[in-house]
């Protein structure tokens, strides 16, 4: 999340990173998911119950683990006077009963779950995914194209999740080449993508708009993920060998899972210690994340040596 106090250098190496650089990893994990998802042409019955079964564990589980923790969670610090200014949200203890199911299972208070709700929703309606693919092929994707264009979702459903991870499926069914394809115009590509996300940054300095604000966006993300894809191979194998990578890599799904609210805490206790202006905005937005990592890999590493069976049920196993 951003944190900026007015459009200068704060606002716009913000702008650029977080509603730019980074806006490619989600649309990517859902196409990488849609990918691996279908890798047959042949989708049965038992293949469907398979995949679900599975990913009731890695998926499921985990969604539901860290959404009752963190309503656990805010209730406990709601509850403590000293650290109730800290969660603002309306206090848990006073959640009807729809209050409760939307918490869960529609806007989770770790708000990155949205990713992992998208992606259940997804494997349980793939049949139909894959079906409206083999019939329509390139028609079906075009059509929620045109919504994710115009960013309208529905409540359980992102048209960003059904596009990425139907083409995904696609990608694996007609094109599963793709995964391999390589060419020496990846850094040409991630040239223009830099470009056009420094073109949509700088934008709103000088004109308001939204719409055009949005396209920019959506057409680098579309850019950026070829780049990337293309560039993919050459980057793990160069740090495929640096064990402080793989270290890391071993606890990215548990860094993703436990970083909020961590991450909005860390920023808020910085805010107070330091106080608000440019400079200090700045700094928070850059070493916040590294203090949140830091203690993500940490509470992993204790929870994975410790109390095994705890990390291995809040991360499916992973």
């Amino acid at each position: 999340a951003l944190i900026f106090v007015e459009k200068d250098y704060n606002w716009l190496i913000q702008n650029f990173i977080s509603n730019g650089i980074t806006r490619i990893a989600v649309p990517l994990f859902f196409l990488i998911s849609g990918f691996l998802f279908v890798r047959a042409f042949v989708f049965g019955l038992a293949d469907y119950k398979e995949k679900v079964a599975k990913r009731f564990k890695t998926l499921v589980i985990p969604y539901l683990f860290w959404t009752l923790f963190g309503l656990l969670f805010y209730f406990v610090m709601q509850s403590i006077p000293q650290s109730q200014g800290f969660f603002t949200k309306k206090l848990i203890v006073d959640y009807n009963f729809t209050e409760w199911l939307n918490a869960i299972f529609v806007q989770p208070i770790p708000y990155q779950l949205w990713f992992l709700k998208d992606l259940i929703v997804m494997v349980l309606i793939s049949p139909l995914i894959v079906f409206a693919i083999k019939k329509l092929k390139i028609l079906f994707l075009s059509v929620i194209f045109v919504f994710w264009i115009l960013s309208q979702d529905a409540v359980f459903l992102t048209s960003e999740a059904l596009l990425f991870f139907s083409g995904g499926i696609y990608l694996s069914l007609y094109k599963p080449e793709s995964i391999a394809f390589k060419t020496s115009n990846s850094y040409r590509m991630f040239f223009v993508w830099l470009l056009i996300l420094a073109f949509k940054t700088f934008l709103p300095i000088f004109v308001n708009n939204v719409f055009l604000e949005s396209i920019l966006l959506k057409v680098s993300i579309l850019i950026g993920i070829v780049a990337f894809w293309w560039m993919l191979d050459g980057f793990v194998n160069r740090f495929i060998g640096n064990k402080l990578f793989l270290f890391g890599m071993t606890f990215s799904f548990f860094i993703y899972l436990f970083h909020e609210p961590l991450l909005t805490i860390i920023k808020k206790v910085l805010f107070v210690l330091l106080s608000v202006s440019s400079f200090t905005s700045f700094i928070i937005y850059l070493v916040a994340p590294l203090i949140t990592i830091l203690l993500c890999v940490f509470v992993g590493v204790i929870l994975k040596s410790k109390i095994n069976f705890i990390y291995r049920l809040a991360t499916g196993n992973r």
